[in-house]
């Protein structure tokens, strides 16, 4: 069984600085390389924090009970690998544990869990109202939040840092000598249209730069026939950017398809960027340049900061940020 010793020797560090990372500690400042290190050897070496305390409590005590609660439908769910991926690392993760899993997915009016099993903690994934979440912590205080930083003061989340993700994006496109640069995104309807993460990045990033122009953005729906449709809305304008930050791959295969039919070449015409790095991403014509994002760890942390949090009775909420990875392809014209 791994030890934090044989993480920190696997990935170069010290021993603290594998426990303060893995605990979440804010306080520490550690480079994205480093951390993903340290990530990378905690899967390598299939480490489990606090299994051999679990284990005894398993047959000492009942088993757990975890729900699975999502903001979006049953069929976004199966049309997204984004969040099919969540839920795959969610359920190796709870197998391998015996935990008992129940999932709710969002419907037409409201989140309805009517089920009689005791509920030991909450993983949540997505966007969510205040309303959802004073209804979900009238079940149990124990809740961590996926994709979505929500209330840090109170709950724990596991996420991904947006907007240093497209800062990085724009500076690699800057770098390769593109000015027009749009966007193309979406609004979550659940929490009542707010801005996305990935959207105010772009503008805040671009006006900066002093290069934002608002005719270049487009927002949607995060899927692909949304994607596909929005695009061959701006290519009908005639008013394209030399380079679209697409808001994940979904979108973007959409986009190329819409591009393709109408003649366009990516990267000769236009170049496409996109985040999440889903499995088709990579058999897209052109094979998409994206962000990895490292989906099924997400899940997979979720059960374990969850359990965590439940067994050492800690009250103290925690963010856990997990870094990403560019991946260049070929959608991307370079200098």
């Amino acid at each position: 069984m791994a030890t934090i010793k044989d993480i920190a020797k696997k990935a170069n560090v010290s021993i603290s600085t594998v426990s303060r990372v893995l605990n979440g500690d804010q306080s520490i400042s550690v480079k994205d390389e480093t951390r993903k290190k340290i990530y990378e050897a905690v899967e390598e070496l299939e480490y489990v924090p606090l299994i051999e305390k679990y284990s005894k409590r398993q047959k000492e005590d009942k088993e757990l009970n975890l729900l699975i609660i999502t903001s979006f439908t049953q069929s976004v769910e199966i049309e997204d690998p984004y969040y099919l991926s969540i839920f795959y690392g969610i359920e190796l993760e709870a197998k391998d544990r015996d935990i008992n899993i129940e999932k709710i997915y969002r419907n037409d009016e409201d989140f309805e869990y009517d089920s009689e099993i005791d509920i030991d903690g909450i993983i949540a994934i997505g966007s969510f109202s205040d309303e959802e979440i004073d209804k979900f912590n009238k079940l149990t205080d124990h809740i961590v939040f996926v994709d979505r930083e929500v209330n840090s003061d109170k709950f724990d989340s596991i996420v991904v840092n947006l907007k240093k993700v497209i800062d990085d994006i724009l500076e690699y496109l800057l770098e390769q000598g593109f000015n027009k640069i749009g966007f193309i995104g979406g609004r979550d309807e659940n929490v009542n249209g707010l801005q996305d993460q990935r959207e105010r990045a772009f503008i805040e990033y671009m006006t900066q730069k002093g290069l934002y122009e608002e005719e270049y953005m487009i927002l949607g729906e995060f899927s692909i026939d949304s994607g596909y449709n929005i695009a061959r809305e701006s290519i009908d304008s005639d008013n394209l950017p030399e380079a679209y930050v697409v808001a994940n791959d979904s979108m973007a295969i959409g986009v190329l398809r819409a591009l393709h039919e109408k003649g366009i070449k990516v990267p000769e015409d236009l170049s496409i960027i996109s985040i999440n790095d889903i499995p088709t991403s990579k058999f897209s014509i052109p094979p998409l340049t994206t962000v990895k994002i490292h989906t099924e760890f997400m899940g997979m942390m979720a059960v374990r900061t969850l359990i965590e949090r439940i067994e050492n009775k800690r009250q103290l909420p925690i963010t856990v940020n997990i870094p990403t990875e560019m991946i260049i392809r070929g959608s991307v014209k370079l200098d």
